[in-house]
């Protein structure tokens, strides 16, 4: 069994635990272990609830009776540790916060969690205040790819101990935050399935802001459909009533980006797109579009504008006469003054920029009638920890537009690539359009699943 539950994905285990098969108390106990006997290498978790297997033993005993919380009852999640967690620290990998008292409260995320019966395993290492994708940045060391650790390679941030936890097998899925790429990267360099849904429809109340016009709060997991299910547990109305919908999968009208890959991949990128684009081709068209707003230089600059200017107005009061400002990563510390130095016009630029930019992108699928859009996450798999800023600056590239835009962008696994490293898809569509990519995703993973994990 213990072998099993490397693998074991929230859906198998949630029917498990309803048939008296498996035990919330198992489930916790393999994580334990399992965090015991990876993560010196890994680096993933920076805090484990000491209550976890008590709060497990009480499912069991609720189950036992016949009453279940929720569709999460008794399913050990992972915390990223800028968001609230009651009874643990939030630090956001930061020097600023290890001193941090417990959390009071959960923050709407995790406390939804609970309500549908989730036990919360702990808080999971990421980049330094959010402002990296490398997952190289945090105060308490970096985090490394659990496919091949020995290679020492980037898991993607900033949810990078999220994304390697559930890709190491310690629990089925856990929680992330996306304001550049945060979600997306970690989930495609990982061999996982991930949600960045439509900007504003998950509460990020008693998450650490990054940039609070581009944050989400947003799962990943295994497969699409335990990320259908966190997603209904976390979502907001009116998307929440969205994924209530009935819907089915016609034949699909895709937008896939064949030239724009082929320009500017690495070999093992083409041809894992070219692979995915060829199994989508069962589904529906994929038709070849072009999107010059994806590598358009405005866009990097308004992201960069909107994300530096809101991150040091509203942490400010954390970082000015904290005593531990000298120990900060360069890299968030460089973000916060270059925010401090930005003028108001140039924001109020760069977000006028955005309102049109979002509706430039709802009108390209309108136009173009198109359900989605198909692309890489990245031009390449996981470059190095120790990669030059320019592989990061460049994993961002695919991601950029959409997080300005605010559509949802659900992640799924790629086949292995010819280096030996995952390389995930994502299915990009209009605002509040998540019910049609996780239909189209749960298509997909019923047809070619189930992915490999790194530790099977």
């Amino acid at each position: 069994m213990l072998d099993t539950l490397y693998s074991i994905t929230i859906t198998q285990a949630a029917a498990a635990l309803r048939a008296g098969e498996l035990t919330s108390a198992a489930l916790v106990r393999h994580a334990l272990e399992a965090v015991r006997l990876h993560d010196g290498t890994l680096n993933a978790m920076l805090h484990v609830s000491a209550s976890a297997l008590e709060e497990a033993g009480r499912c069991d005993t609720e189950a036992d009776q016949g009453s279940f919380r929720g569709p999460l009852h008794g399913i050990p999640l992972v915390i990223k540790d800028n968001i609230d967690v009651r009874g643990l620290p939030t630090t956001a990998a930061s020097p600023l916060f290890t001193h941090a008292d417990p959390a009071e409260a959960d923050s709407v995320a995790v406390a939804r969690l609970r309500a549908a019966g989730a036990v919360i395993l702990g808080k999971t290492n990421m980049d330094e205040l959010a402002a990296h994708v490398s997952g190289r940045t945090s105060c308490f060391g970096p985090t490394v790819n659990p496919w091949h650790p020995e290679r020492r390679l980037c898991p993607g941030g900033s949810s990078s101990g999220t994304a390697t936890a559930i890709a190491a097998g310690y629990c089925p899925g856990g929680l992330g935050t996306d304001t550049g790429g945060s979600i997306r990267l970690p989930a495609g360099w990982c061999g996982l399935c991930g949600i960045r849904p439509t900007h504003g429809q998950s509460d990020v109340s008693g998450i650490y802001p990054r940039a609070v016009s581009l944050d989400t709060v947003g799962a990943m997991a295994r497969s699409v459909r335990d990320i259908d299910l966190l997603l209904q547990v976390l979502a907001d109305p009116p998307l929440r009533d969205a994924l209530r919908a009935s819907s089915s999968i016609r034949y699909l009208r895709i937008g896939v980006f064949p030239d724009l890959v082929r320009t500017k991949a690495s070999p093992e990128a083409i041809a894992a797109y070219t692979e995915a684009v060829s199994r989508w081709e069962e589904f529906g068209e994929c038709i070849p579009v072009s999107l010059p707003l994806l590598d358009d230089l405005a866009v990097v600059d308004s992201v960069g504008i909107i994300r530096s200017y809101e991150f040091a107005r509203d942490i400010r009061k954390d970082i000015e006469g904290n005593p531990f400002v000298d120990k900060m990563h360069p890299v968030p510390l460089t973000d916060y003054k270059n925010g401090r130095q930005t003028a108001p016009e140039a924001y109020h630029a760069a977000m006028r920029h955005k309102q049109a930019l979002s509706a430039q992108v709802n009108a390209f699928f309108a136009s173009l009638q198109v359900d989605f859009l198909l692309l890489p996450v990245a031009f390449s798999t996981a470059p190095p920890i120790n990669a030059p800023q320019e592989a990061f600056t460049m994993g961002r590239t695919l991601v950029n537009l959409f997080s300005i835009a605010g559509v949802p962008t659900l992640v799924i696994p790629g086949e292995v690539t010819a280096n030996g490293m995952p390389l995930g898809m994502q299915l990009v569509g209009p605002a509040l359009s998540e019910r049609l990519l996780l239909d189209a995703g749960t298509v997909y993973e019923t047809t070619y699943g189930p992915f490999p994990v790194p530790m099977s």
